[in-house]
């Protein structure tokens, strides 16, 4: 049992309830009291409270046979509020919002070019502006609660970006700049820790979740006990920077060898441009494999990609590890092709997916962080609502 202060046991009371409804997509105040373990008069408190902040709306079952009053649901009230998440990337800038339900109701892309990062704290309100005019019209009481911010790079806990633009680049002009204007909490963080939150809620609900990115670099989202690892300075999960070949290409980290220089997206893209190949030209893996040249770089691509995983899974001997790739997502196949190696007496995992998120899963997660904030929960389990993004 629960004791202490009043207050602390009301929050925690008040997160049962709403991590419940949110976990159930919809549910009965009865069955929030069995699952809960909380009272009746316990549960009905908070939840009057959560339809008072407009967070929770009362239903009708619908189709209900049985004689007598119909039961009454309680769900999410998509329409009370919306987050903002930007995914901010070597060549554009995505911008989405989502409801309460972790709906996404906008999604723009817009050319950007990393090496005028500098320009940020005047470019971003003006692409935010109409989008938060706009839907703080049709999101009310509660409107926008805040806004997320994926970079693709290291954003280190003295909140600077590091190895993405040409240069180190402190954040907190721009974080200042959104805020002031605003009014709303603004979270950063680098877009394997925004996309691992996007890919517990959506993909594989664990307390425990890693996700590897791989895009223009290699990144690893690692969570633990429903909290990002940041590490002592916030370089956690850089896996793109393990040295996977002794004396080998020359990285922008300053070492040799790394990880991302061998198996990133970008960097497979290149070699096959290299050789000519466009994936275009192979619509199916097996299209692939007849052609000897393209069947080769993809030989040498796995072969480095399980050197890093077997890595990965060494360290961390995860349960459930989700890929981020588009290569993979286009040719899932290649899952099959890895895990042979990824055996061992010693390596062992529950299991290895490949996210449905794709390119989105960064702006997702970044637009995820201050909802959860906003509403005060550990647990933002949206599985259930099987959306597609």
């Amino acid at each position: 049992m629960v004791t202490g202060d009043s207050n602390y046991i009301k929050t925690m009371n008040r997160r049962l309830v709403l991590e419940d409804i949110i976990r159930s997509r919809s549910i009965s105040r009865v069955d929030i009291s069995k699952r809960t373990g909380l009272n009746k008069a316990t549960v009905s408190s908070q939840v009057n409270e959560l339809i008072d902040q407009s967070l929770v709306i009362e239903k009708p079952v619908e189709n209900y046979a049985q004689p007598g009053r119909r039961p009454i649901i309680l769900e999410l009230d998509p329409m009370s509020t919306y987050s903002i998440g930007i995914d901010i990337d070597r060549s554009h800038i995505r911008i989405m919002v989502i409801n309460l339900k972790g709906m996404t109701v906008y999604n723009n892309i817009h050319d950007f070019d990393i090496r005028h990062t500098d320009a940020l704290p005047e470019l971003l309100p003006t692409l935010l502006e109409p989008v938060i005019r706009q839907y703080n019209e049709v999101y009310r009481p509660n409107q926008l609660i805040g806004i997320g911010i994926s970079f693709h790079g290291i954003v280190n806990s003295d909140l600077e970006l590091l190895y993405s633009p040409p240069q180190q680049l402190d954040l907190k002009p721009l974080l200042s700049e959104l805020e002031e204007r605003f009014e709303v909490p603004v979270h950063i963080d680098n877009n394997a820790n925004m996309s691992v939150r996007a890919e517990q809620s959506f993909t594989a609900y664990e307390t425990n979740l890693y996700s590897m990115t791989l895009s223009s670099g290699i990144g690893l989202g690692i969570l633990l006990n429903n909290e990002v690892f940041h590490g002592f300075s916030g370089y956690a999960g850089e896996v793109g920077h393990m040295i996977i070949k002794q004396d080998g290409i020359e990285c922008r980290c300053g070492n040799r060898g790394c990880f991302e220089r061998y198996a990133s997206d970008e960097v497979l893209t290149r070699s096959l441009a290299d050789a000519g190949i466009s994936l275009v030209e192979f619509p199916t893996y097996e299209s692939l494999k007849a052609d000897e040249k393209a069947k080769a770089i993809f030989e040498d691509y796995i072969s480095f990609i399980t050197v890093g995983l077997n890595n990965i899974i060494n360290v961390f001997n995860p349960k459930k590890l989700v890929i981020n790739s588009t290569i993979f997502s286009k040719y899932p196949e290649l899952l099959d092709e890895l895990k042979p190696g990824l055996t061992s007496s010693f390596i062992d995992y529950g299991d290895i997916l490949i996210s449905p998120l794709g390119t989105q899963s960064s702006a997702l997660g970044a637009a995820l962080v201050p909802l959860a904030k906003f509403l005060d929960i550990h647990h933002f389990d949206l599985n259930a609502y099987h959306i597609s993004h």
